[in-house]
C-alpha cells in the first residue's frame, strides 16, 4: 500500500484589506483554484482564489489583490481550496517547505500548517487536511511568498452572462495584447479573431492569419452564417445563440485556470483540448454554451480552446475548376490549430501536448484532421466522439452537386464566377444553400499522422436524427421507406436477410439500426480495423457510451431529454447525449441532478478525457487522483485498488463500455460478427441517403 507524506505548508497571514480598481498581472504567474466535484448544482457554494506564485511581500500582496478588486483570501475559509494546494504543492507550484500569504480577522498570524502522514485513497475518504499552530506577528514584515487572494466574481449560470464588468487579466502573445475576464471557474478569453475576416475578396478563400497589436477578448462573438438550431431567424437562437451569426465569424475561446508570467516554465504548462463542434458542417458555433470550457478547465487543469469554422456554401463549395476549389472550412480549422501551436504557451496551455477532440460532424472533423498532411504536427492525440469515418466527396462529384446551386446566382465560369460569387449580400449565397456541402478531397488525403486516437460508439444514437419516427410501423420496406432510406438500399437490405424482424427486433428497431450502422457504426468500425491492421496509431482506444443525459434544447420527437430520457433507460441514448458529460455544463440550460450517478459520471468521463490529453492514456493515473482529493473520490474507486477497472488498448479487442456503475469490457465491435457491415461497406451498391 503506497504512501504518501507531504512536507509542511506554512501560512502567513496578512490583514484583508479592501479591494478597490482594477489592474492586470505584469509578470505574474496566477492559478484559479476551485475545488471542481462535477456537482453543478452547488458549484456557487464554494468558494474559488487566486493563487500568485511569485513571491512578494505582505504589503506588495495584500496591493496585488486589491488592483484585481479582489482581498487576501481568508484563513477561515481555507478548506474551501485544501485540496486545492496539496495540488500545487504535488505541482511544485508551492513548495513542499514553503509559505503564502492569506489573511485573517484582524490581525497578522503565521501559521505552521502540515499535512498529517495518509494513505491516499486507502482506506477511502482519507485525504491531506491540515492541521494548524497559529503565532499571531504585529506590523511589517518582509519576507517575500506565494500569495491567496479571493476570487469574488459569480458562478457563470446564464448563456448570455454580460462579462464586460468583470475583473479584465491580459496576457502578451507575439506582440499582441489580449485582454480576457474570469469568472467562478476559470479564466475566459473569447472572441480572439484567428483569421481575418472572410470578407469581400476574402470570402471564399482560404484564411490569412489575422494581425492585429491588441485584442479585447472579453465577449463571445456571433456564429458563422448558418440554418439550423443557431441560425438568427430560428426561433431557438433567442435563446441559444444571443450573439447572432456573421459572415465575420473566425473566432475562438480560451478556457484557462492557469495565466503563467512572460517566461512560463514548460512544466507548469497544461494540457490543451481543441474542440470541435458538430452540426454537420452547415450549422453549429463554438461559442454554443454546451461547450463552454470553464467547468472542464476547472477540474481537469487543461486549457479549453472552442472555435467558429465557415459552414455550408461559404465553408466547403468546391467547382473543381481550379478556382473555387474548396474546403475553406476545413483551412479554418487547421489556421485555428496554427493560432494555438503560436500563442496557447501564453494563456498557461502546452503547444507539445495538444489534443483535438469533437462530436458529430466535429468528430469527422477529427478524423479529416488525421488525414490531412496540412494538420501533421498540429496536434498529438485525438478524440472522435461519434464521427463514423468522415465523410467526403472526389472534387468532381462535390462540383456536380453545387453546379446547380451556382449556376442560377452566378452563371459565369473561373475567375468571373468567383468575383461574382464574392460580390453578392451574404444572404443572397446563404439562400442559394441550406444543405450539407461535401468536402471535396483529392488524392493527396492518405495518411495518419503518428499520434494516439480515441474513439467512440453510441448505442442507436441516429433515432434521433430521423425526420420522423414509426414506431408502430410493422412493414420492415415501408419503414425503411419513411426513413427516407433510398428504394434501392431499402431492396438490398431485405433481401440480404441479415436484418431479422423478431417480436423485439420490429421493424422500426431494425430500421434504426440500419440507419446507424450505415452512417456511423461501419464506417468507424472499418476505420478502427484499418488502423489498428496498420498501426497506424501509437496507442488506439475504442469506447461505447452507454449512459447519457439529453440535451435540453436537442429533443427530437420527445424521446431524449430528462425526465423522459431517464438514465436507467439506455435505448434513450440519442446523438448528443454525451456533450453535457464532457463539458459539466448542465447548470447553463438549468438541468438537474437526476440521480447522483449523473455528477459520478460526469467526474468519470472528464478524467479520462483529461487523462487522455495528459498522457496519451485515458486511465487517470492512481497518484494524480490521490493528490486531487476527495472531488475525485469516486473516479479513484473505479481505477484505484487491486481490482480497478482498466480501459485497455483495442487490437484484436478491448472495446470500453462506459457507464456508472458498470464499467466493463467487451471483446467486439458492434455488429461484428453479423455480416451487416460487410454488407453496407463492400456489398451494396447505394449509399443510405441519395
Amino acid at each position: 500500500m503506497s504512501r504518501r507524506v507531504w512536507s509542511p505548508l506554512s501560512i502567513i497571514l496578512g490583514l484583508a484589506l479592501v479591494a478597490a480598481g482594477s489592474k492586470n498581472p505584469q509578470g505574474r504567474t496566477v492559478s484559479l483554484l476551485f475545488e471542481n466535484d462535477a456537482d453543478w448544482e452547488h458549484f456557487a457554494d464554494r468558494s474559488s482564489a487566486l493563487l500568485f506564485h511569485e513571491p512578494v511581500s505582505k504589503n506588495e500582496a495584500e496591493e496585488v489583490c486589491r488592483e484585481h478588486n479582489e482581498s487576501l483570501f481568508s484563513f477561515e475559509k481555507l478548506d474551501d481550496v485544501n485540496s486545492q494546494l496539496v495540488y500545487q504543492q504535488y505541482l511544485k507550484s508551492i513548495a513542499e517547505e514553503g509559505e503564502i500569504w492569506v489573511s485573517s480577522a484582524g490581525s497578522a498570524c503565521s501559521v505552521s500548517v502540515s499535512p498529517p502522514s495518509v494513505s491516499f485513497g486507502e482506506p477511502m475518504g482519507q485525504y491531506p487536511l491540515f492541521s494548524q499552530n497559529i503565532t499571531c506577528i504585529d506590523g511589517e514584515n518582509s519576507t517575500s511568498l506565494p500569495f491567496l487572494c479571493t476570487n469574488s466574481v459569480p458562478h457563470t449560470v446564464k448563456i448570455d452572462t454580460d462579462f464586460t464588468s468583470s475583473p479584465k487579466i491580459s496576457v502578451v502573445s507575439k506582440e499582441t495584447v489580449f485582454t480576457g475576464t474570469r469568472d467562478h471557474l476559470s479564466f475566459r478569453f473569447m472572441g480572439i479573431p484567428y483569421a481575418e475576416p472572410p470578407l469581400g475578396k476574402l470570402r471564399l478563400r482560404y484564411p490569412q492569419p489575422w494581425k492585429g497589436s491588441t485584442v479585447d477578448a472579453t465577449a463571445l462573438k456571433p456564429g458563422c452564417l448558418q440554418y439550423g438550431w443557431f441560425a438568427a431567424n430560428a426561433l431557438e437562437s433567442n435563446d441559444l445563440n444571443p450573439w447572432g451569426n456573421s459572415e465575420d465569424c473566425l473566432y475562438l475561446n480560451v478556457y484557462t485556470p492557469y495565466i503563467p508570467s512572460e517566461s512560463p516554465r514548460s512544466t507548469q504548462l497544461k494540457p490543451v483540448l481543441v474542440w470541435f463542434h458538430g452540426g454537420g458542417n452547415f450549422h453549429g458555433l463554438g461559442s454554443d454554451a454546451t461547450f463552454d470550457g470553464g467547468p472542464f478547465a476547472s477540474r481537469s487543469d487543461v486549457v479549453i480552446v472552442t472555435f467558429n469554422y465557415r459552414l455550408n456554401i461559404f465553408g466547403f463549395l468546391s467547382l473543381n475548376d481550379g478556382v473555387t476549389t474548396g474546403n475553406y472550412g476545413f483551412a479554418d480549422k487547421v489556421a485555428a490549430l496554427q493560432w494555438v501551436q503560436d500563442n496557447i504557451s501564453a494563456f498557461g496551455g502546452d503547444p507539445e501536448k495538444v489534443t483535438v477532440f469533437g462530436q458529430s460532424a466535429g468528430g469527422w472533423s477529427v478524423i479529416d484532421l488525421l488525414k490531412s498532411p496540412p494538420a501533421k504536427g498540429l496536434f498529438s492525440r485525438a478524440i472522435s466522439m461519434s464521427g463514423g469515418a468522415s465523410t467526403f466527396a472526389t472534387p468532381e462529384m462535390a462540383a456536380y452537386m453545387n453546379e446547380p446551386l451556382v449556376s442560377p446566382l452566378c452563371n459565369g465560369t473561373g475567375t468571373e464566377r468567383l468575383e461574382c460569387l464574392q460580390a453578392l449580400p451574404a444572404e443572397d449565397l446563404l439562400s442559394g444553400c441550406k444543405g450539407h456541402l461535401l468536402v471535396a478531397f483529392g488524392a493527396r488525403w492518405k495518411i495518419y499522422p503518428q499520434v494516439s486516437h480515441h474513439t467512440s460508439f453510441m448505442q442507436d444514437e441516429f433515432q434521433s436524427v430521423l425526420d420522423a419516427i414509426f414506431p408502430n410501423e410493422t412493414d420492415f420496406e415501408a419503414a425503411l421507406n419513411k426513413a427516407g432510406i433510398v428504394p434501392n438500399l431499402a431492396g438490398e437490405v431485405i433481401e440480404s436477410g441479415l436484418w431479422k424482424i423478431t417480436d423485439e427486433f420490429t421493424p422500426y428497431n431494425a430500421t434504426i439500426n440500419v440507419y446507424s450502422d450505415a452512417m456511423f457504426v461501419c464506417p468507424a468500425a472499418e476505420l478502427v480495423n484499418t488502423a489498428v491492421k496498420s498501426s497506424a496509431f501509437p496507442a488506439l482506444y475504442v469506447y461505447m457510451i452507454r449512459r447519457a443525459y439529453g440535451l435540453s434544447f436537442f429533443n427530437p420527437h420527445g424521446l431524449c431529454s430528462f425526465p423522459v430520457g431517464k438514465p436507467e433507460q439506455p435505448c434513450y441514448a440519442c446523438h448528443s447525449g454525451d456533450l453535457y458529460e464532457v463539458f459539466g455544463t448542465y447548470h447553463l440550460f438549468n438541468q438537474p441532478v437526476r440521480v447522483p450517478e449523473d455528477i459520478y459520471f460526469t467526474a468519470l468521463i472528464q478524467d479520462m478525457w483529461a487523462s487522455f490529453a495528459r498522457t496519451g492514456n485515458p486511465n487517470p493515473d492512481k497518484r494524480y487522483l490521490e493528490v486531487r482529493g476527495r472531488a475525485y473520490e469516486n473516479t479513484l474507486r473505479a481505477f484505484g485498488g487491486d481490482d480497478g477497472w482498466s480501459w485497455p488498448e483495442f487490437k484484436d479487442g478491448g472495446l470500453a463500455s462506459l457507464d456508472y456503475p458498470g464499467l466493463r469490457v467487451e471483446d467486439k465491435l458492434p455488429e461484428q460478427d453479423n455480416g451487416r457491415c460487410h454488407f453496407l461497406m463492400r456489398e451494396s451498391k447505394h449509399s443510405i441517403k441519395p
